[in-house]
């Protein structure tokens, strides 16, 4: 009896816990729990807690931590037993995806961090499919992501940046592609419109502008690459890149003289830069 009895006693100390901390209030992704209490239970705790019955209820926020300290230790049936006593939540789409990924369920994965609209889960698969090749099944998981994350309102900087990484993708899918050809420059379409949308939901991130930018000079408008890298330099005039791509748009308008200026510009600012090596070796320099 001591057993059963101690362990409700755990239960009922964390509950009052949960109640004096707030425990809704903290967040329940990985990067916020760091300080969290639930994280301090001890491993003999959690084995007991384990094992209480489905009936006795455990705080949401430490049947969560104890699920990703599960499977973090290779506990998938313990992950899974925690996740069971979760209410339907974004949290527990993300988890689930978690042990989906832990079991080599790809495709159980995919449609539980596509429920959860979980950015980090989605684009580690989008990595791995481009490392295999596969840049057109990378495509269309990526556009999944950004349509599932445009249906909330809240998910704002999250799309932003999954719209920034399906530029990416298309942009990829587009060099594989014959130069000139419809395909090609469709796919390069598609690639400025996703970088444009980034740059919509976060003007004054200078990586979006930098990238929507080169996507303007790959396209052939010199005119919208410029205003995209001046919106760059505005927002960061400490910044090669943005000196660097005006630089690259000097030089698309056979003008080496002023290309010149701004790669020594680009290089007081920071030499080492992929972007200013990339513009010196253009000019021949």
């Amino acid at each position: 009896m001591r057993a059963p009895l101690l362990a409700f006693a755990i239960v009922v100390v964390i509950v009052l816990l949960a109640a004096l901390q707030a425990v809704a209030s903290i967040a329940l992704r990985d990067e916020a729990l760091a300080g969290a209490w639930p994280r301090f239970v001890p491993s003999s705790t959690a084995a007991r807690l384990d094992g209480i019955p489905q009936s006795v209820p455990l705080p949401p926020a430490l049947a969560l931590v104890l699920a990703r300290e599960a499977l973090a230790h290779g506990d998938r049936g313990a992950a899974a037993a925690f996740a069971r006593r979760l209410g339907p939540s974004r949290d527990l789409a993300a988890l689930q995806g978690d042990i989906a990924d832990a079991r080599g369920d790809t495709a159980g994965a995919v449609r539980a961090y596509l429920a959860a609209g979980d950015r980090d889960g989605i684009e580690r698969h989008v990595s791995d499919l481009v490392a295999a090749g596969r840049v057109t099944d990378a495509v269309a998981l990526q556009r999944a992501l950004v349509a599932r994350l445009a249906s909330e309102r809240a998910q704002a900087d999250a799309l932003a940046e999954a719209s920034f990484e399906l530029g990416g993708v298309e942009e990829l899918g587009a060099y594989r592609l014959l130069v000139g050809s419809v395909p090609r420059r469709d796919a390069e379409t598609r690639a400025l419109e996703a970088y444009r949308r980034a740059v919509a939901l976060a003007p004054l991130e200078e990586r979006y502008l930098i990238a929507f930018g080169n996507q303007e000079l790959n396209v052939d408008d010199i005119s919208a690459a410029e205003r995209a890298f001046e919106r760059a330099r505005d927002v960061d005039p400490t910044s090669a890149e943005p000196l660097a791509g005006l630089g690259d748009a000097a030089f698309s308008r056979d003008d080496p003289a002023r290309a010149r200026a701004y790669l020594a510009q680009a290089r007081a600012r920071n030499a080492a830069s992929d972007a200013v090596r990339n513009l010196a070796r253009e000019l021949g320099e």
